[in-house]
This record gives structure tokens, sequence and C-alpha cells, in this order.
């Protein structure tokens, strides 16, 4: 696995779901390390068929889909005493 052109290919994955405004990048790359055909399929995948997606109206969810897998995050909001905070947790469907 070309773990240099992988880890350009999660960043550039990374940079689209910022744009809904979560940062998960650290999420891809664990995603990667623990599910690592994930990996071999973002890689052999073109990132332009890549299609993203987001729960516009509650914010609890964002993902991707790459032909026959969709990997969604799911995204719990909360605040604290050190301001606004979210935690992700990744699923994984085979279509």
């Amino acid at each position: 696995m070309d773990k240099e052109k992988l880890y350009r290919r999660l960043d550039v994955i990374s940079d689209k779901i910022k744009e809904f405004g979560f940062d998960i990048k650290e999420d891809l790359y664990e995603l990667i390390s623990q599910q690592p055909e994930i990996g071999e399929k973002i890689l052999n995948f073109k990132l332009k068929k890549v299609a993203y997606f987001n729960d516009d109206e509650n914010n609890s969810y964002v993902g991707f889909t790459l032909e026959d897998t969709q990997v969604t995050f799911y995204v719990e909001l909360g605040e604290d005493e050190d301001g606004p905070w979210y935690e992700i947790t990744a699923e994984i469907i085979n279509f």
C-alpha cells in the first residue's frame, strides 16, 4: 500500500468534510489503521467520484461513499467549561 498517496487522499477527503464544519482528519487516520481494507478502497477509487454527505438539519452525521461502501461519522455535540466539543463514531456499510 502506498501510504503517502493514501494520506494525501485522506487529507483531500478530510478537507471536503471540513466544509461541513467537522475536522475528522485524525478519525480518518484511525479508521484506516483499524480497517485497512477501507484504505485500499480509497487508494483504488477516483477522488472525483467520491460522494460526500451530511445532515444539514441536525449536524448529527457526515460521511462519504465509495461506490459500494459508505463511511458515516456520527457526531455527538456537547459543551463544557472549555467550550463546544464533538465526538465522532464511524460506521461502515458495504452494499
